[in-house]
């Protein structure tokens, strides 16, 4: 009987080890903690919205030359019209012409080429600081070395001065800029900014008879618009059905190869794009 109490005892005590041991295994064991959320992005970069006002600048100097040379065009169109009258009343006003063009001041044409010199270089500074913030941000090796490219083959035709070459290729950096954003918080869809790539390019090119690379850039617009349209906010529900228009009559003035139309129809999509802007919450 006392051999059987002490087995029992000593079961008991074993039990009763187990159990604390188990006990304090529980404790040990670490509350499972909540993961960071890595996929919170970071805001938009300075340099990213440097880059892309830049690019606007760009833009809009090389109107204002395309402007200055049709102007130009005109100016010696009138003036070869009224040539043989000219030569019938002798010589005297071709030189009084000709001593007001030496007075004239430096022609506005150098001053925007300067600008356009400048602002490239201020895209190579502002690239050189956000190129890293990217890459960390996410951003593939490939992506970054197609903007780095695209800089490149800008900074090469400004320099050369070839103006619509000038264009396309400051439009070409600007295509990179809704993929660089996709890795940042921005206000509204990137997606937009390709919207406004193509258009542009499609202004660009149509204008320089190139009507196969504004048919497939037609083409990747409405696929682009589709994807994006369905993402839109209820509020950008007229802002929508504008540019549903906008982009139809911009196909047909392309499919007709007007370049006149054309450029007149990217226009009004390019506010209607602006639209798209504003009714998605952007600041711009």
């Amino acid at each position: 009987m006392k051999n059987y109490q002490k087995v029992m005892y000593f079961l008991l005590v074993i039990m009763i080890a187990l159990q604390l041991s188990a006990c304090k295994n529980k404790q040990k064991k670490p509350t499972p903690q909540k993961k960071p959320n890595i996929t919170q992005k970071m805001p938009t970069p300075k340099e990213l919205t440097k880059i892309e006002n830049d690019i606007e600048t760009i833009i809009k100097e090389g109107q204002k030359l395309q402007e200055s040379q049709q102007s130009k065009q005109s100016s010696k169109s009138s003036v070869s019209a009224l040539a043989p009258q000219n030569q019938q009343q002798g010589g005297k006003s071709t030189s009084k012409g000709g001593n007001k063009q030496k007075q004239q001041k430096e022609p506005p044409e150098k001053k925007s080429w300067i600008t356009i010199d400048k602002t490239v270089k201020d895209i190579h500074t502002n690239w050189n600081v956000l190129s890293p913030i990217a890459a960390k941000a996410g951003a593939s090796t490939d992506l970054l070395n197609n903007v780095s490219t695209a800089i490149n083959t800008l900074t090469t035709k400004s320099t050369n001065k070839l103006l619509n070459d000038t264009m396309i290729a400051a439009n070409n950096v600007y295509k990179y800029i809704s993929e660089i954003e996709n890795y940042f918080k921005t206000t509204s869809p990137p997606d937009i900014k390709k919207l406004r790539f193509y258009n542009r390019d499609i202004d660009f090119n149509s204008s320089i008879g190139k009507w196969d690379v504004a048919t497939k850039d037609i083409n990747d617009l409405k696929v682009i618009w589709k994807t994006l349209k369905v993402k839109l906010p209820k509020d950008a529900k007229t802002a929508s059905d504008k540019f549903d228009s906008g982009l139809s009559e911009l196909e047909k003035a392309v499919q007709a190869k007007d370049s006149t139309i054309t450029k007149i129809k990217s226009n009004v999509l390019e506010s209607d794009i602006k639209s798209l802007e504003k009714a998605s919450g952007s600041k711009k």
